[in-house]
Parts: C-alpha cells; structure tokens; sequence
C-alpha cells in the first residue's frame, strides 16, 4: 500500500473542487476520503468506492463496471459504496451531484442524531447507559420527562421501586439536573441534599434515611 501522499494529488483533484479540502486516512487497504467529518468514499486501485445517498443509488447502480464493493480478505462488506473506476468518474457529469447528495444526506442524518441525543438521559451529566435503563424502570425515558419529576422526586420513586438509594446516586441525579459533575458538589451541598432527601423519603411513608453525623 503506497503511503498516502503518493495518492493524494489525483483524489484531490477529482474531489476537493465540488467538497473543499479532504481529509485522507487508510482504512483497511483502502484511503478513505474524509470531507466535513464524514467518510464520502474510498480509494484503491484506481477506482473509486464512492458512498451511494439514497437519492443517487439507482443511477449509480445503472453505471457500466459499477459494483458493490465486498472485499472478505479485509472484511469489507459493504451495501452503499459503489465502485467506479477513476477515468469514469473524473469525466461523469453527474459526479458532483453524487457528492453533494451523499454529503447532504449524512449531514441531515448527524442533526438528527444530535437532536435525539438531547434527549437521552445518557446526555446529562453524571449520566450513562446505565443509568438511562434505571430510570426507565421508573417510567423516566427522556430528559424532559426527568426534569419534570426533578431529582428528589426521581430518587424517591427509585427507592420505591428497589433501588439502594445510595448518596452516589442521590449526588448523580442532582447534578444531572443542574450539569454540574458530582465532583463539584461540596460537602455543604452535600449535608443539605441529604436532609431533603431524608424529608422526602419520610414525607413518602419510606424508612430509607441518610445518616447525618451532625444531626446526631
């Protein structure tokens, strides 16, 4: 595999006047072809694997000498990359609005996804997959619906519903709530979270209750 400079001048030339500058990394035995943080196509061998949008899948596959590209030497076994030899597609004047189609297609799919993650309870601070599946035990799926039942609420059903009820736990779902790591929360803070939640739990009929060293 030649290194990547010595393949760069023709892969520019084809695609930087329709995408602006790329970005070559190897990939497998391929050069894949970065542009705005997404991989449009790849390389080798003369020919171009270019990322079919669903919008110009059909006549890409209309093309003479197209193909899936499938490699198992590698273990590329792909559905959307379509082979096109270079002199093809230097000279194809439907190219360019390949390109353009597949770079406005997964820029639509990554504000998609961006809009979802806002969502997740994953997203929050302190927060992680595990968390999200814990809360969702309690009815709890989206951020909105965890800002809305707040922390204490939220840690008082989790008791109810079995959960250890740990401080770490309490500290995680307060600073969720108000993007601040667990970590920045000072002891102060601290000592008053555990007295509404000790209010809360006994207010909720519960016998779970912190214990506070200078409420003894």
């Amino acid at each position: 595999m030649l290194p990547i400079h010595a393949v760069e001048q023709p892969i520019s030339a084809l695609f930087e006047p329709i995408t602006g500058k790329i970005r070559l990394k190897t990939h497998f035995s391929y050069y894949g072809i970065h542009t705005n943080g997404f991989m449009i196509a790849l390389y080798k061998n003369n020919t171009i694997f270019i990322r079919a949008s669903r919008q110009s899948k059909t006549e890409i596959q209309q093309l003479e000498e197209t193909y899936v590209l499938q490699d198992p030497e590698v273990g590329l076994n792909t559905k959307n990359f379509f082979a096109i030899p270079y002199h093809t597609a230097l000279n194809e004047s439907r190219f360019s609005h390949w390109v353009r189609s597949i770079l406005e297609e997964l820029s639509e799919q990554y504000k998609q996804e961006q809009e979802k993650r806002k969502t997740q309870i994953r997203s929050l601070t302190n927060m992680n997959f595990k968390m999200e599946r814990i809360l969702k035990k309690i009815n709890i799926n989206n951020v909105e619906q965890f800002q809305q039942n707040g922390y204490i609420n939220t840690f008082v059903k989790l008791v109810k519903q079995g959960s250890d009820g740990s401080d770490l736990m309490l500290f995680k779902l307060h600073g969720a709530i108000h993007q601040k790591s667990i970590y920045h929360i000072t002891p102060e803070e601290r000592i008053e979270l555990l007295r509404e939640a000790n209010k809360a739990m006994y207010d909720a009929g519960l016998r779970h209750k912190f214990y506070i060293p200078d409420e003894e």
